[in-house]
């Protein structure tokens, strides 16, 4: 997730019979819903029954599960009726939520020599979409496995890069050198395509089988993307940029946001099958949306925000590593296992009472509540949460439900040895998924052996809702027969090499950028504090990327710093 390649391929999915797909409304899905989610949308539907229903998986030898934590834990605050606390615990500031943006306003409290505040976490892990995991093989990602080096706008991805050691050296440009063992090795990236495996994930590559008709419309468009990087307004910003706050106000800018990216292929008459295929693939790959569900605003800053031929930080356990380091810093006011239920202001008495908030928090573990009374808070919880758990909120807010969150799911393959030729990142044509990346891809070592793949699948249909009720109606062997069914046309023997699968499934995995949202109302409203609350996450970008969830991190820890008095040199 937030699976940055640089500009290459999209995909469009499994191919249906018409009689198939005129059974989809059995199920909720269309037939358009159907060609996005697969091969195992499309047999539940052949065999008129449930996704759920018994079958013979027939996946013999082969271990693994369903991981993760258990989603009704989450699904207890759409409930309601859980109990008053009777223990309270008083801290300076409390931040809900240890994704990437939790971590970071942590970090920057600690950093800045705050060191009286609390994170609550509803995982046993902390880390959100950058989670990791451990086997005897290897460690890998659950979610987010590199991170692009940071542009100049970036500061506070460079000072936390530098403070990680990956930075060597500054040029005479004071530009960061970074040290070349965690930059991503050759062969990078390929894609199975015209039944072979071709190095490279090039769009040129794969239009040049279209004729000349294909080869010009790719200059038309890669023209666009040279005039959108070159582009800067009268203070100097550049269209696209990271943060998003980086970026322009500019309303010629600004009104791509209005329109899909398929219309402004459209409107530009880009017809190459192959180029909208390339730009699908990479709207899936950072956002969990289609060419049609994807803001034209977001499609170009994926090309346009960071060079074209730009380095990537990687290791085994993907940004599992920033995690890590990020939990040796702030670890030790990190309470996992906590799923916050009720956040409200307060305004203090005459009895000791802290004005400011108070979080009422279940211990999942024990099932025991208490209460953390805080002067500050920082909501670092995706968005659709807020509904449920702060009191008041949203005041009268009309665009509440246009956050819409792309359901993923990703698995971690445990393989004997290396597919042939595998690069670090492999993706098949045409496919629902976005393919695999290899966990041991920088271990450098002259004889392969044993090895984990990464797999990622968003499910990028039009409802979310829809997709993510099937998505959890599916069981392991369900999961493992599509991985299976979509790898082996590229591997035939890929069942052979697999000793063991788990399944992630990540019900509100990524915000969608779709048409109308990034520039909205909705999102910029988002940001305002509430009470004694600043927010913090990703969403409050439109875009799911760790230089998104950092920024806002570090944003909401500066601002609370400021309303309690605390001096600190700010990293933005």
């Amino acid at each position: 997730m937030t699976r940055r390649t640089p500009p290459s391929t999209p995909g469009a999915g499994a191919r249906l019979s018409p009689a198939i797909a005129a059974r989809a409304p059995t199920t909720g899905l269309t037939r358009r819903d159907l060609l996005r989610l697969g091969p195992a949308a499309a047999a539940a539907v052949a065999a008129g029954c449930s996704p759920r229903a018994p079958r013979d998986s027939g996946h013999v030898g082969i271990g693994g599960a369903i991981v993760g934590a258990s989603h009704q834990t989450g699904h207890r605050l759409r409930e309601g009726g859980l109990p008053e606390p009777r223990t309270t615990r008083d801290v300076g500031v409390v931040i809900l939520g240890g994704g990437m943006a939790g971590l970071s306003a942590a970090w920057k409290l600690a950093k800045s020599g705050f060191d009286d505040f609390a994170l609550l976490e509803l995982e046993e892990d902390a880390g959100g979409n950058a989670r990791w995991g451990q086997n005897e093989v290897s460690a890998y990602p659950w979610g987010a496995h590199y991170l692009p080096v940071p542009p100049v706008e970036a500061p506070a991805v460079r000072e936390l890069l530098d403070e990680m050691g990956l930075v060597q050296a500054y040029g005479p440009d004071d530009e960061p050198i970074y040290d070349p063992r965690h930059l991503c090795h050759a062969p990078q990236e390929r894609v199975f395509i015209d039944g072979e495996w071709h190095e490279g994930l090039s769009a040129r590559d794969l239009l040049d089988p279209e004729g000349t008709g294909g080869v010009a419309v790719l200059a038309e468009f890669e023209a666009q993307v040279s005039a959108y990087q070159n582009y800067r307004d009268a203070q100097g910003r550049r269209a696209f940029a990271l943060p998003v706050a980086a970026s322009t106000t500019d309303a010629e800018i600004l009104a791509l946001d209005d329109m899909s990216m398929r219309e402004y292929f459209d409107r530009a008459g880009w017809a190459s099958e192959r180029l909208r295929w390339y730009v699908d693939y990479c709207c899936r790959d950072d956002y969990g949306c289609t060419l049609e569900t994807t803001s034209a605003w977001a499609g170009w800053h994926y090309f346009c925000s960071r060079p074209l031929n730009g380095e990537y930080l990687t290791w085994p356990e993907g940004n599992g590593r920033i995690v890590r380091h990020l939990m040796d810093r702030v670890g030790d006011h990190v309470r996992a296992g906590m799923l916050v239920y009720r956040l409200r202001s307060t305004s203090g008495d005459d009895h000791g009472s802290l004005a400011g908030v108070e979080a009422d928090v279940l211990d999942a573990a024990t099932d025991t509540p208490v209460r953390y009374r805080a002067r500050r808070a920082i909501y670092a919880l995706p968005r659709f949460t807020a509904g449920h758990v702060i009191e008041g909120y949203p005041p009268s807010d009309p665009g509440a439900n246009a956050f819409t969150y792309c359901p993923w799911m990703v698995a971690n393959l445990t393989v004997d040895r290396l597919p042939d030729g595998a690069a670090w990142d492999n993706v098949l044509y045409d496919s629902p998924s976005l393919g695999y990346v290899v966990a041991t891809h920088q271990n450098l070592r002259v004889t392969p052996g044993p090895s984990v793949l990464t797999y990622y699948r968003p499910l990028s249909i039009p409802n979310p809702e829809v997709a993510r009720t099937w998505m959890l109606e599916q069981r392991w062997d369900d999961w493992v027969s599509v991985i299976f069914a979509d790898l082996a046309q590229a591997h035939p023997d890929i069942e052979s090499l697999v000793r063991h699968v788990d399944v992630m499934l990540w019900g509100h995995a990524m915000i969608r950028p779709v048409p109308g949202f990034v520039w909205g109302e909705a999102r910029r409203r988002a940001m305002d504090p509430h009470g004694a609350i600043r927010f913090a996450h990703s969403d409050m970008s439109g875009i799911s990327l760790f230089e998104e969830a950092q920024y806002h991190g570090v944003r909401a820890a500066e601002a609370v710093m400021h309303d309690l008095g605390h001096a600190h040199p700010s990293s933005l």
